[in-house]
């Protein structure tokens, strides 16, 4: 009986030792787990800041400037290149192989929106137009100018320089027209 109590409690420290194994074990994976699960997060976030989705590229290179699914993703990508730009200062080596895509990305959103806004303006040297249409028009665009001056300053103040020389040769030959009216009637 001795002899199989003894054994017994041989079997008992054995299996106290193994369940100790188990415990210790088992706070190394939960901890492991937790980083895991912590770097996930922090990758996953830095993902989605740096992977330029399909539907942006194709919004921005086929979808009219008209079209409020090229203003958001036009939003989308201002808020991305700010992002990477954002991780380039943290050295991020990654933001190397997405900032070409979006380089392009934004030189071909700049360029519809600089060729828009041109048309619109030059729409304003019509004879007998009504200019408020047009100014209307872009007005309830803004969001375009605000993104040049974000991303391509020479382009905005370009578009800037023609909107006010157009709009400057109407309101003087407007002036003129009135005053030479005005020294008919006296």
């Amino acid at each position: 009986m001795e002899q199989m109590l003894g054994a017994f409690q041989c079997d008992l420290s054995s299996i106290s030792s193994e369940i100790r194994t188990l415990q210790e074990q088992s706070v190394a994976m939960n901890l492991r787990l937790g980083n895991r699960r912590a770097v996930r997060g922090h990758l996953g976030q830095l993902l989605d800041e740096l992977v330029v989705p399909a539907a942006m590229v194709s919004a921005i290179v086929e979808v009219p400037v008209t079209e409020p699914g090229f203003v958001e993703q036009l939003r989308a990508l201002g808020a991305q290149v700010e992002a990477v730009k954002e991780q380039q200062f943290r050295e991020t080596l990654a933001c190397a192989d997405v900032q070409h895509v979006l380089e392009r990305l934004k030189s071909k959103a700049v360029s519809k929106i600089r060729e828009f806004v041109l048309q619109k303006i030059s729409s304003f040297r019509k004879p007998m137009t009504n200019y408020q249409i047009p100014q209307d028009a872009l007005l309830k665009h803004r969001f375009f100018y605000q993104f040049l001056l974000g991303n391509e300053r020479a382009v905005a103040q370009e578009l800037r320089e023609a909107y006010v020389d157009t709009m400057s040769k109407i309101y003087l030959s407007y002036f003129r027209a009135y005053t030479g009216r005005l020294m008919k009637i006296q």
